[in-house]
């Protein structure tokens, strides 16, 4: 019906055109204008209405996840191969198992070749060991048979000869004191007793020798050779201990590689379930199948203990903040016909997920607990949650989809009822509608809301909306409808601060818009000619709906827009939220303080690492409460708490500050932004 009232609307523009088009060459364009203003084809509305209802409110958090088990018996590949190994068989994913059963057959070949070139290299160490034994052994045998042998066998001779000298000696010096008797007698010649003399002093000569050999033979030769011998002695003991090292380790490297290829054979350490460990991140996957590359330590089975449910769900950083252990959950899985489980938070992972390069909102792994009966629950299906974080009596709720968010502020369309005498009615903006009797019309209010989920928000108190009213839940589908009512309901609000009579639907003079731009902080109209548009050197509410509406210009001081712009960042936080985003960034912070200094990493930084901690440990110190000269990881927590809640506290305070102390900008609205 509406788009044949267009059609022959628009069939009757074109005859009043190709009528009129003679009679009107001296019309000026302004006549023209308003002439395809009065032709133009009526916007056509339609309305779609939700009551505002009071009531109980739950802020809740809805995911999708994987059902997994809570407690898995990982079977990991233990085998170490720099280019990984290959799997040769493997069982069937969903095959029960017995403890002892084979699980995964992995390929020995490069195995068993290292084995045999490694026998051979340990055969060799050992084979150098023996050697260097018994190098060892010999010099030690040879020190013996000097030092019990040798050595003595000489000493024992030079001794023999030094009796001889001296033997010879006391024969030598009798045989001269005789000559010397007979010579004084004249029976020998002097001749003969020189001959006994020479014979004396050779004796006393060669004792001297002897002694002298017994005394190098002790003191030096002795030395000498046991020093040899200690050094051939200690060089083989070296040689020796770097063949038994070298063969030690390559018998090592040798049984490593036995226990490798015992590893290439996997049995099930118990009964279970077999699951295969899939995955897939980003780009990269891996599938567990014959020939198939694992590295070492790589997960290739998992039994599941199908007794301990759990779902892991990645949770957007945007939401985390209020997720917390304990939280209560509701779990459906869509494969079992959206069979509902109960369920609760038990852990949240402290770093984001992997993912890919291009995934740019980070999600953290949250893992519910499956409570009660999980008959039916597999390993793998995919999951809905619904995690409730909180829930409020008695709040004022509407749908979310009646929500229309423009520069920061927040608007909804009301249904009220039709009043001739109302200029909001007027054809202009709300217009009359409906049927007959039932004739309503639609007005624009600005609205605050404190929480919101997926589905409503919570209206704060003071926003004007009442229980049963009937808010309008498609606004956006009548743009220029609901645009034209936005900016009329600021320029009721600018005419009301600005207008000399404070009358919303009053008029600004020059003197007024300059009063006006200097409350504002900037020059809102910088000429009042670009919002004149009837020439009567003063501004109306139509005129001045239309330059918000051109514009988008709030007409609202700095101070105030500051406020504005950051309210329409996000949604408030709840005090429960805010408290969690506390806690998160402090644990966080914690655990990187606790990472660089608790060495012995008990959730303590003691004396002796606060000694260690530098120019850190003053600062550290702060966060000792109890003075106890040590930094438990609750300190650190709480520390953390404190110092962001100070912080906020303090920038807080510091934009006010700021906002409030600006001057006024050459002209034009700062900021800017559009509808959302």
């Amino acid at each position: 019906m509406s788009a044949l009232r267009k059609s022959k609307t628009l069939g009757n523009t074109n005859l009043i055109f190709v009528l009129i088009l003679g009679s009107i060459g001296g019309v000026g364009y302004y006549a023209w204008s308003m002439l395809q203003s009065a032709i133009e084809p009526e916007e056509v509305l339609n309305f779609q209405f939700s009551e505002a209802k009071r009531e109980l409110f739950t802020h809740t958090i809805r995911e999708t996840g994987d059902i997994e088990s809570a407690q898995n018996e990982e079977i990991k590949c233990e085998v170490r191969s720099p280019g990984g190994v290959e799997i040769i068989s493997v069982v069937d994913e969903g095959v029960v198992v017995k403890e002892g059963d084979l699980l995964v057959e992995l390929d020995t070949s490069t195995l068993e070749d290292q084995q045999q070139a490694q026998q051979v290299v340990v055969n060799g160490a050992e084979s150098t060991k023996t050697s260097t034994s018994a190098a060892l052994r010999q010099a030690e045998i040879s020190k013996q048979e000097y030092t019990d042998g040798t050595f003595k066998t000489n000493e024992q001779t030079i001794e023999s000869n030094i009796l001889i000298a001296k033997q010879n000696l006391s024969q030598a010096q009798d045989q001269a004191a005789f000559s010397e008797r007979l010579a004084a007698k004249g029976f020998v010649t002097q001749q003969q007793l020189s001959a006994d003399r020479f014979a004396v002093q050779r004796s006393q000569l060669d004792l001297a020798l002897q002694e002298t050999q017994l005394k190098t033979l002790r003191e030096i030769t002795r030395e000498k050779m046991l020093v040899g011998f200690d050094a051939d002695i200690e060089t083989r003991k070296a040689a020796l201990e770097a063949a038994t090292k070298n063969y030690d380790e390559e018998l090592k490297k040798l049984e490593e590689i036995n226990e490798m290829l015992k590893k290439c054979t996997i049995v099930a350490p118990k009964a279970g379930t077999v699951v295969h460990a899939n995955y897939q991140y980003g780009d990269q996957s891996f599938t567990v199948e014959p020939g198939a590359t694992v590295r070492e330590r790589q997960t290739i089975i998992r039994l599941p203990d199908l007794d301990q449910l759990q779902v892991k769900t990645p949770i957007a950083e945007g939401k985390i903040a209020s997720v917390r252990e304990g939280l209560p959950v509701k779990i459906k899985v869509g494969a079992l016909e959206d069979r509902a489980f109960e369920g609760s938070v038990t852990s949240i992972n402290r770093y984001a997920e992997r993912q890919h390069w291009s995934q740019k909102v980070k999600r953290f792994a949250t893992f519910i607990k499956i409570e009660g009966d999980s008959e039916g629950a597999r390993v793998g299906l995919s999951a809905d949650v619904e995690i409730t974080v909180s829930q409020q009596p008695d709040k004022l709720q509407i749908p979310v989809q009646c929500l229309h968010e423009d520069n920061g502020q927040q608007f909804v369309l009301v249904r009220v009822p039709y009043d001739a005498n109302n200029p909001l009615h007027s054809e202009a903006y709300g217009r009359k509608l409906g049927e007959e009797g039932e004739e309503f019309s639609v007005e624009a209010q600005m609205i605050e809301y404190e929480a919101s989920n997926d589905k409503v928000l919570v209206v704060t108190d003071d926003s004007g909306i009442k229980k049963g009213d009937q808010i309008v839940q498609n606004p956006r589908d009548n743009s220029d409808f609901l645009r034209n009512l936005v900016s009329h309901h600021r320029a009721r609000v600018a005419m009301k601060r600005f207008s000399p009579d404070k009358n919303e639907y009053g008029r600004l003079t020059k003197a007024d818009i300059e009063r006006m731009n200097l409350e504002l902080g900037y020059e809102g109209i910088s000429n009042i000619g670009s919002a004149d548009s009837n020439e009567d050197r003063a501004i109306d509410i139509q005129e001045l709906t239309a330059f918000i509406t051109k514009t988008q210009d709030l007409l609202i001081p700095l101070e105030d827009q500051s406020v504005i712009e950051a309210n329409g960042q996000q949604a408030p936080e709840t005090k429960e939220e805010k408290e969690a985003r506390y806690k998160k960034q402090a644990e966080e912070g914690a655990t990187k303080v606790l990472d660089n200094f608790d060495k012995n990493d008990d959730d303590v930084i003691d004396a002796d690492e606060l000694t260690k901690a530098g120019g850190f440990a003053e600062f550290l110190k702060l966060g000792d409460t109890n003075k106890d000269g040590s930094i438990s990881k609750e300190e650190l927590i709480a520390g953390g708490i404190k110092r962001a809640k100070d912080e906020e506290a303090k920038a807080a305070a510091g934009d006010k500050k700021s906002a409030g102390g600006g001057g006024r900008p050459g002209g034009g609205r700062p900021g800017g932004g559009g509808a959302k």
